[in-house]
């Protein structure tokens, strides 16, 4: 995270922490909704597949485990919208709420992450069953390329996250004077 600067702080207006101005359960509606959604067409998905085909893949495990991460995310997220300031202003955050603020963005970020992730690696493995039977080649190495590209970037994201939290929590320890 940046530092802000001094001539940015002097132009915020005056904190009201008592009774900010805040974004309402609109963030609350939104996830209520798309998370019934979600739930419901994984539902059908896993009766179609279940109970139609009589058959699973992989394709499916990775699905449930994209839905349960997101699930996961949108818990912490609604937990920081109400309990740590993340539906008001900056300048109407007090100062004791800023670190457990950050480490709820430090899971979220974890979160979004395996949730976006397993989504993709679902729609690979459904394309692996898809071509199962053909004879395309080229097609099953794109796959490849594609399923070792994401989970490169399941492991750059999460050390990204990571090693960024740890960067910025040992600038922000006081120095005891011998850095040097």
């Amino acid at each position: 995270m940046r530092d802000i600067p001094l001539s940015v702080y002097r132009d915020w207006p005056t904190p009201d922490y008592q009774s900010p101005p805040t974004r309402g359960n609109a963030l609350l509606i939104v996830n209520i909704i798309f998370l019934a959604l979600v739930t419901l067409s994984i539902v059908i998905r896993l009766w179609s597949r279940f109970k139609v085909k009589y058959q699973s893949g992989m394709d499916d495990v990775m699905i449930i485990l994209a839905y349960v991460f997101t699930i996961g995310m949108t818990a912490v997220v609604l937990l920081a919208n109400r309990n740590y300031g993340w539906n008001r202003h900056l300048w109407d955050v007090p100062v004791h709420m800023i670190e457990e603020a950050n480490r709820i963005a430090f899971v979220a970020k974890i979160m979004f992450t395996f949730a976006s992730s397993f989504t993709r690696l679902s729609l690979i493995f459904l394309y692996y069953r898809l071509i199962r039977d053909t004879n395309l080649r080229w097609y099953s190495w794109a796959l490849h390329c594609s399923l070792a590209f994401n989970i490169m970037i399941i492991i750059s994201f999460v050390l990204l996250v990571v090693f960024t939290c740890m960067y910025v929590f040992a600038r922000s320890k006081p120095s005891n004077g011998n850095d040097h």
